[in-house]
Parts: structure tokens; C-alpha cells; sequence
């Protein structure tokens, strides 16, 4: 039953990711599609969610911004 917990645990992080005011809408929109593409899945959701992030080079919510 570690999985499910850790379902609930993700389940947790991505409500607070969609309902923080601070949270961009292509953000929100994003993370929303990848819950509609991984039905039951929020672990899978979460992880290409996260690997789109990453590959775009966002940095976003996550400090201050490199120097130009």
C-alpha cells in the first residue's frame, strides 16, 4: 500500500501546483493535460510534466532567473 500513499502524496503536490494564485496558467493548463493523458496515473502525470519543464529550459517558480 507505499503506492497509494505516494499517489496521494503527488495527488497532493499537484493540487497545490493548480490552485496556487502564484501558479502561471500555461502552467495549470500543462500539468491539466498531462492528468487527462495518465487517467489514474498522477505519478506519470507529474513526471512528464515535469520532463516538458525541463526540456523547454523553464525556470519558472524555480528562483531568480539567470543573468543574460
Amino acid at each position: 500500500m507505499q503506492e497509494e500513499g505516494l499517489r496521494r502524496q503527488i495527488m497532493g503536490v499537484i493540487s497545490h501546483v493548480l490552485t496556487d494564485e502564484a501558479t502561471d496558467m500555461n502552467v495549470r493548463m500543462a500539468l491539466l493535460r498531462h492528468l487527462g493523458e495518465n487517467p489514474g496515473s498522477p505519478e506519470q502525470a507529474l513526471l512528464a510534466h515535469l520532463r516538458d519543464c525541463r526540456g523547454a529550459g523553464t525556470t519558472q517558480g524555480s528562483g531568480p532567473a539567470p543573468p543574460p
